[in-house]
């Protein structure tokens, strides 16, 4: 939605209005402009429930609705870009939440419209039903809702909803956040988080620490099926994997015995149980009742082979499933499950995941798929340029390209997390972490030094082309090694990394940069033009750096003793940079 005229004159003409009264910038002014017109209100009665001049924890406003019994917390953009909303959900994940609602000392200093609110909370305590948090801007409701990175920070930000419970003491009052476009109504309800399932329950651990405890049952795989459709690939987030291949081994055997039991009828349900290792999920809260489950926001942390392949019997058998008695079949077929309560983006989640998921290699790199950053990157690229990360390993083959093409996604190829570590180590000359991706992985500051937050202000167009340069890597080998010298030809073949961290800075350099990030940044296909750009760099100036990087008589011997590790240093790459600089002029550019 564009912002129109009137919004602008409107907002311009409050802030020359009142801006000596209250301070402030511009911007601010956006609050009393909406409050004014939603709630119909004199702007003198409510202009101290507005965060003047920042320092606001995450909310720009509040407004106390005593007819609706509802209580509204408001963070305002003038903007259509809802990304922009991530730092301010952020500033209340970390301290907002906690100080409106559980921090009995208001820190006045900081904003003096948090006294009136937390006066304003105790006034109404018994009133309030709902606290609703509403992110208002100019932009599309149903964009901000497909955010990868702002649907985790909204997870994490209902996750604190335990702090209400000072505010409220035991009156359950209901948390709510939700994007709103100016002029429009609210956001359609987020996706389903509560679900009422068949549960026979065989044993309970309580783990005496946060009040976590397990909970081993059976489970309907039917259930396990509704949940997924209802919440869809959200409820595979805490997954280390997404589904894997539909022809992988496991899954075949699975829609095998799908079409025993349902289709077929000619094996009882009960042996799936049985030849099934069950799944495990994590729920912020679970209550139990004659024998049925309540389960709150739950995420899938082993199971996602089942998962994934059963929506695939399903969607392939339709037809079948429709008859009363294919259905009555897979209604009766259980798997064992085993029900963690817990925060589902927690640490100690995330350790049990982990855990649950020994049957198959555990790689560093998949425990990373929900980390901001990577929440971050997958929106950047999806928004900027249409292209999916996958940042959860086999994530991009669980999507129809129904399903793609209404997320935005318009290229047939994704971004895989690994290669685009790599590429982030090629640009910044690393030559040591390209290929010890563990251990980039596993330590917290090489993981933050490659995956930068700057990365997300850059132009998504450089990353696509500085990643897309290892899939067609080949080509510039191949020229490479025909204009070597036949003694340097066998060590440039041990050099792809660093061919490609300066095949990144030979592109970076060039005049014509801007032209190749229009014809070749906003796609992953291997265009023969790109290959041929890519050749000439490397046959015209890399060669040349090359052959005189490797006349260093150290380098040879180590060669000849059949050592190539120097071809993976810092210092090598440092190296042909200094030779670069004197014959082309090339600097070390970043994205």
């Amino acid at each position: 939605m564009s912002m129109t005229k009137k919004d602008q004159k409107d907002l311009d003409q409050l802030f020359v209005d009142l801006r000596d009264t209250y301070g402030g910038m511009k911007e601010d002014y956006f609050a009393l402009l909406y409050l004014q017109r939603k709630f119909k209100c004199d702007i003198e009665s409510f202009a101290h429930q507005v965060a003047f001049g920042g320092n606001d924890y995450g909310i720009d406003a509040y407004y106390v609705d005593r007819a609706a019994r509802n209580l509204y917390l408001l963070q305002f953009k003038w903007s259509e870009d809802h990304n922009l909303f991530k730092e301010s959900i952020d500033r209340l994940i970390k301290d907002g939440i906690e100080t409106i609602f559980g921090n009995p000392q208001t820190d006045a200093s900081r904003n003096e419209y948090l006294r009136y609110l937390k006066a304003d909370i105790r006034e109404c305590q018994s009133l309030i039903d709902r606290v609703y948090i509403q992110f208002v801007f100019k932009g599309e409701v149903d964009a901000a809702d497909h955010s990868s990175g702002l649907a985790g920070r909204i997870e994490n930000l209902l996750n604190k909803r335990y702090f209400l419970e000072h505010a409220f003491g035991d009156r359950q009052v209901e948390l709510i956040a939700e994007f709103v476009s100016d002029y429009r109504s609210p956001s359609t309800p987020s996706p389903q988080d509560l679900f009422e399932v068949a549960w026979k329950e065989t044993a309970t651990l309580e783990a005496g620490v946060d009040g976590r405890a397990m909970h081993v049952g059976f489970l309907s795989l039917s259930d396990l099926v509704c949940i997924h459709q209802a919440i869809g690939q959200r409820f595979l987030d805490r997954n280390i994997r997404a589904g894997l291949s539909a022809d992988n081994p496991p899954n075949r055997k699975i829609r095998e015995a799908l079409a025993d039991i349902v289709i077929k009828q000619c094996v009882d349900p009960g042996i799936f149980t049985f030849n099934h290792n069950g799944v495990t999920l994590a729920a912020e809260r679970v209550d139990f009742e004659e024998g049925k489950a309540r389960i709150r926001s739950p995420r899938l942390l082993n199971g996602a082979q089942t998962v994934t392949s059963v929506a695939k019997f399903l969607k392939d058998n339709d037809t079948a499933m429709a008859q009363k008695v294919c259905q009555t079949a897979f209604s009766r077929i259980k798997v064992l499950a085993k029900l963690v309560v817990g925060d589902p983006q927690s640490d100690f989640i995330t350790n049990v995941t982990i855990c649950n998921n020994r049957q198959n290699p555990v790689d560093p790199w998949n425990l990373r798929a929900n980390d901001k950053v990577q929440c971050d990157l997958y929106d950047k690229f999806k928004e900027d340029v249409g292209i999916f990360y996958s940042k959860q390993e086999n994530a991009f083959s669980t999507y129809s390209e129904d399903e793609l093409f209404d997320m935005g996604i318009e290229d047939p190829k994704d971004i895989k997390i690994k290669a685009l570590a790599q590429t982030f180590c090629a640009i910044q000359g690393e030559m040591d972490r390209m290929v010890r991706l563990g251990d980039l992985f596993e330590n917290q500051k090489s993981y933050q030094e490659t995956f930068k937050e700057g990365y997300l202000k850059s132009d998504a167009r450089k990353l696509v082309i500085c990643y897309k340069i290892h899939l067609v890597l080949n080509s510039p080998m191949q020229r490479l090694a025909e204009k070597a010298s036949s003694k340097n030809g066998f060590i440039v073949a041990k050099a792809r990394n660093l061919v490609w961290a300066l095949l990144i800075q030979g592109l970076l350099n060039d005049k014509d940069i801007q032209v190749y990030l229009d014809r070749f940044g906003t796609r992953l296909a291997k265009e023969a033009d790109f290959r041929e750009l890519l050749k000439n760099l490397a046959g015209n100036k890399i060669v040349n750096i090359l052959r005189e990087v490797l006349a260093d008589e150290g380098y040879q011997k180590k060669a000849e003793a059949g050592q190539f590790s120097f071809l993976r240093t810092k210092d090598i790459f440092k190296r042909c940079m200094d030779i670069a600089y004197e014959k082309y002029s090339w600097t070390k550019r970043s994205v």
